[in-house]
């Protein structure tokens, strides 16, 4: 009497570690209307498998656990729940593989005690208490791991997958796991073997893609740092110039003085050093937009100094259709690539045709310089074998990408073109 009592509590508890894990692993809230509703599901279960017991026998119940219990499982968590049927599968035969804790605790208690009763007395308390650590440590995360895309799913189920088919086809439906063969025996260690093989390469390749973001969110921290300084230089422009015009009164009432004392030298003197402090404070206007005006202007510079000749046709409004900050990083990078190109030539005129036009609320925008070296192309994208180089180039693909537009790099005869639509 006490066997066959604590054996049905042992079948009735593991049902329901089985139903409520399978449903919270996925992500089913541990909410009152969700533990009501699968203890309906637990119950309807309950009185199939005491049906088959009567009718057929422990014995084929057993070996029919898996259409009484797991199949109708499956099938409510994917039509009621909405879950995907690999995603339930997977998480059906997760909680299958962690009955098994309880089941080696049980068999160890039942080699030490040899007493079959010892077994089910075993047994009911650790699943009670693997329940609750389960519910309480792992649900949280196979609830995020269980949403990913269907190729990894694959991946993570592997292992509780092919432990499910194992232990049904070498236990439940035969008896070759007991049977010593070797080739059985040892077909887990290869299970587990292939299993880790596999992690491995996944691990690797998701390495390789954390260790990408973050070079590129290092790459992306420095391109908007370059931007900020610049932007605080052109602050810092106006500042000074506001400076400038509010004490131009006092500057003229001072030239006035030296000239009616005839110090024309001191006076001319003072015009050239205020001429000069006006030089670092002009910022040209090019269009409405004052961040595409500060750009331009800190670059117009830098290309006179280097004897560059930059011809634009720049027709924007005041507010892009974009955010600022993010054309001025992508205007930057390529205006800078075009200098760095132009700097390797060493005879010819040196040139950059910039055109920034909007049209039904698109931003277009062009670029145009000579180069000496033919740059190599991969993907449709230039690359450099010079080390520091090429960040410009990814800089200016990942913004684009963000915004949801199009660039294209392409060679016209002896002259480099970038073409981006935003």
């Amino acid at each position: 009497m006490l066997l066959r009592t604590l054996s049905s509590i042992h079948y009735f508890t593991t049902m329901l570690f089985g139903i409520y894990i399978s449903a919270f692993f996925l992500g089913v809230k541990q909410k009152r209307d969700n533990i009501f509703t699968l203890f309906l599901l637990s119950l309807g279960e309950g009185i199939l498998l005491f049906t088959s017991n009567f009718l057929l026998g422990t014995d084929i119940t057993d070996r029919i656990y898996a259409v009484i219990i797991h199949l109708p499982l499956i099938i409510f968590l994917t039509l009621y729940y909405k879950y995907p049927v690999v995603s339930s599968c997977i998480s059906v035969f997760s909680a299958y593989l962690c009955c098994q804790l309880s089941n080696w605790v049980g068999l160890l208690v039942l080699m030490i005690t040899g007493e079959e009763w010892c077994y089910y007395a075993s047994r009911i308390p650790i699943t009670v208490i693997v329940f609750f650590l389960l519910c309480r440590y792992v649900c949280r995360s196979t609830e995020t791991i269980f949403t990913r895309d269907t190729r990894e799913l694959y991946i993570i189920g592997f292992l509780p997958t092919v432990y499910y088919l194992f232990d049904y086809s070498f236990t439940k439906l035969s008896s070759f796991l007991y049977s010593g063969n070797k080739v059985v025996i040892e077909f887990m260690g290869f299970v587990f073997c292939i299993s880790y093989l596999t992690f491995l390469i996944v691990y690797f390749r998701e390495y390789e893609k954390k260790q990408e973001i973050k070079q590129y969110s290092n790459l992306m921290e420095m391109q908007l740092l370059s931007v900020q300084k610049e932007i605080e230089q052109v602050k810092s422009s106006k500042q000074k110039l506001s400076i400038l015009r509010h004490d131009m009164r006092h500057h003229l009432k001072m030239i006035l003085t030296q000239l009616k004392n005839d110090n024309v030298k001191t006076a001319i003197d003072y015009i050239e050093a205020i001429d000069r402090s006006y030089d670092d404070t002009m910022i040209t206007v090019y269009c409405r937009n004052e961040m595409v005006n500060s750009v331009l202007s800190i670059y117009h510079t830098r290309f006179e100094d280097r004897e560059i000749s930059l011809n634009h046709d720049i027709s924007v409004g005041e507010t892009l259709p974009c955010p600022d900050t993010a054309i001025c990083t992508i205007l930057s990078n390529a205006l800078e690539n075009a200098m760095h190109a132009l700097e390797e030539m060493t005879t010819g005129e040196k040139w950059v045709n910039l055109t920034i036009s909007e049209k039904k609320n698109h931003l277009l925008l062009q670029i145009e310089n000579p180069v000496v070296k033919i740059p190599k192309f991969v993907d449709g994208i230039p690359v450099s074998d010079k080390k520091g180089h090429g960040r410009g180039v990814k800089s200016i693909v990942y913004y684009v990408e963000q915004l949801g537009g199009q660039c294209q790099f392409s060679l016209n005869g002896q002259s480099f073109v970038l073409r981006i639509i935003i």
